[in-house]
């Protein structure tokens, strides 16, 4: 069996539920702003991060999906959001 598991639940998560759906039997969100809830919802099952970690020892596979962002400056120096005119 194998699960896709999307760390957090954020702007993104829709995104990655459409991308999923076409080939997915079993889509987990990881939502860590819950406190030991699980919900089925469209298929879909949402839960905190504890009853993710002993649910999804059953799966023989698991694919891990995280959304990660970029943003200028963050290079540790705020003056790279800025052009330099020479």
């Amino acid at each position: 069996m194998i699960a896709d598991v999307i760390l957090g639940n954020n702007i993104d998560t829709a995104m990655w539920i459409k991308e999923l759906k076409k080939g997915s039997n079993t889509i987990i969100i990881v939502d860590y702003d819950n406190n030991h809830n699980f919900i089925k919802e469209n298929e879909v099952m949402y839960m905190s991060p504890q009853i993710a970690k002993k649910y999804i020892e059953k799966f023989d596979t698991i694919n891990y999906y995280k959304s990660l962002y970029g943003y200028p400056g963050m290079q540790g120096n705020m003056s790279s959001l800025y052009r330099r005119k020479t």
